[in-house]
């Protein structure tokens, strides 16, 4: 299997470049519209409200104007946060008819969610997130695999109804649930999803999680798992000092936003929910004491940047060290000029995208 290569858009709405929300999307949709014309496989965007930090309330939305905008490109939620949905039956026919309006390009990957202001506008308790996520997604599987939905869990119930317009195809081979906890790993591999990591913290302490993930996705399905996914900001340059120091602004930046919006220092996670976020509390705690100079710094070298050969050896890198992976990728992020931005983009698409997706059986053989 070839390695999958994606576009991740953000939608960020950054101090450093002052926009309307309405100019953000006017020059995000022009980075949209390199996806396929370059040659990546599939774009995805992330679920956020309420914030600058990520403008994307509606990734089905977004999906269905990039599919009527495009032929091949495959289409991914990284991710629909599912307890945010009071309605499983909504979010399965709207994937349902993202398929159908794509011809069989939807891809649903699935999250819970971190940030206290996103919960607290949706009204929804931060300590039954994991409950509602689990039952949320079965049935969502249960509609978009069979044609059928029901369910009487503890937050959610539906009476049995056909799902219309009916899927084109089963999603189990196109299901992501994005991990970046050890909590998580069981609850993906018993869904029967991809594990997808966003690059928060270094490869070395994710690979644990992605082994266990591996091994209970062959035990519970009893077959080989796919690739869990990395997704990673990058900044790709001719120049290999430009690119390092322009990677550390913005990269940086884009960490401080997100530790803003996640409110990640913070001592909100200890106890919640019967110790479900212990692991962020322990990492906040951390944060806390390194700072956000050192932090920005480690989590810009979580990324990958660079010239195009020195890209394709961190990605060689993160998967030599964690196994057969496949990547999405953001270009364009915390008020990076947009010339920039996607001058990059481009660069990665001639030099560093044929390699990935043709090239890459032999540079690992080699």
């Amino acid at each position: 299997l070839r390695m999958q290569v994606g576009n991740l858009m953000f939608f960020q709405n950054h101090p450093w470049l002052p926009m309307t929300d309405a100019e953000v999307y006017i020059n995000e949709l022009q980075v949209a519209d390199m996806t396929e014309a370059l040659g990546f496989d599939s774009i995805w965007c992330t679920e956020h409200h309420f914030t600058d930090y990520l403008l994307s309330p509606n990734i089905i939305e977004f999906l269905a104007y990039m599919a009527g905008r495009t032929t091949k490109l495959k289409l991914g939620t990284a991710a629909v946060i599912l307890p945010w949905h009071k309605d499983p039956m909504r979010v399965a026919t709207d994937f349902a008819l993202l398929d159908n309006l794509s011809q069989g390009r939807a891809m649903a990957g699935f999250g819970r969610g971190l940030a206290q202001v996103e919960y607290d506008g949706f009204g929804i308790p931060m300590e039954e997130s994991r409950g509602r996520m689990n039952e949320a997604a079965e049935m969502i599987l249960q509609g978009l695999n069979t044609g059928f939905m029901e369910g009487n869990g503890k937050y959610f119930k539906q009476e049995r109804r056909e799902i219309r317009p009916r899927p084109l195809r089963s999603f189990e081979d196109r299901t992501y649930v994005v991990s970046m906890s050890p909590d998580t790993v069981p609850h993906a591999a018993k869904l029967g999803g991809a594990l997808m990591t966003f690059a928060i913290g270094p490869w070395e302490k994710r690979k644990p999680d992605i082994d266990a993930w591996r091994e209970l996705y062959e035990q519970n399905w009893n077959r080989k798992a796919p690739p869990s996914v990395a997704n990673v900001i990058a900044y790709c340059d001719t120049d290999a000092s430009r690119a390092h120091d322009t990677a550390h602004k913005y990269m940086a930046g884009y960490w401080n936003t997100a530790t803003a919006h996640y409110e990640m220092k913070g001592d909100h996670f200890a106890g919640k929910g019967g110790g479900q976020y212990d692991h962020y509390a322990k990492s906040a705690e951390a944060m806390r004491h390194i700072g956000d100079e050192g932090m920005g710094k480690m989590f810009t070298n979580c990324q990958v940047y660079g010239t195009p050969d020195q890209i394709l050896q961190q990605i060689k890198g993160i998967e030599d060290l964690v196994g057969d992976i496949d990547v999405n990728v953001t270009f364009s992020y915390s008020g990076l000029p947009y010339d920039q931005a996607k001058k990059s983009m481009q660069l990665f698409g001639e030099k560093v995208l044929p390699v990935l997706k043709n090239g890459w059986a032999e540079r690992k053989a080699g």
